[in-house]
């Protein structure tokens, strides 16, 4: 009887057709992998978001949002918290506080952010920061000219990568409504510096209208 078998030839090319179909599928998986889940996680913290603005619009009685201690300005004193600070520290479970616009590398951002082609972010943008207990970072800061209190957030908080459009997103609470709205409706200025205030607001314009808007799928 003859025993039929493969060749040592052809197990080496079997093998090699494998390895070059996973160096040019591996990479795009774990791609959409990261994606999905920086988006779900911007998703969650976004959620936090406004649960935390209907709580305390709840909590006080407030009709409007500019009525609470949170959407007024900003002090962060022992004697008196208002604005961010207040409600940072009371609406959302801290790990890290991170007072007075923390600088990069501090225990509640990274050492450096960036947009999606590489552009340098010069700063964050907030009067207050907070890490969250999902290990989110969520700064915030209000505006006195448009009485609108401003948030950034980094889904992973520290950790890499700090893009913006990727885990990294801004947007505004309504002083009248509560209501929290992505910062620009333009996608294509996600990433893009359309202003000079020197701060992540410049690229992060439209990135969280995007990301609604596609469905909090995650596109580059």
């Amino acid at each position: 009887m003859i025993k039929k078998g493969f060749t040592l030839a052809e197990v080496l090319i079997t093998l090699s057709i494998i390895a070059v179909i996973s160096v040019l599928t591996i990479p795009s998986v774990v791609k959409n992998y990261r994606y999905k889940t920086y988006a779900a996680s911007a998703q969650k913290v976004y959620s936090q978001i406004n649960d935390a603005v209907s709580t305390i619009m709840t909590d006080e009685m407030a009709s409007t949002f500019s009525q609470t201690t949170a959407g007024v300005a900003y002090s962060c004193t022992n004697v008196k918290q208002t604005g961010a600070c207040y409600f940072l520290r009371n609406y959302f479970k801290v790990v890290n506080d991170c007072p007075g616009r923390p600088a990069y590398g501090s225990k509640c951002l990274g050492k450096s952010y960036t947009t999606l082609a590489g552009e340098a972010v010069p700063r964050f943008y907030g009067d207050h920061c907070i890490q969250t207990a999902n290990g989110a970072t969520v700064c915030m800061e209000y505006i006195t000219a448009s009485a609108v209190l401003h948030y950034v957030f980094d889904v992973n908080g520290p950790a890499y990568p700090n893009i913006v459009g990727l885990d990294v997103y801004t947007g505004r609470i309504d002083a009248e409504s509560g209501e929290v709205t992505p910062w620009g409706t333009d996608e294509a200025n996600c990433g893009v510096k359309v202003s000079d205030w020197g701060h992540v607001g410049d690229y992060a314009q439209g990135c969280l209208y995007k990301l609604i808007k596609n469905g909090w799928v995650i596109t580059d």
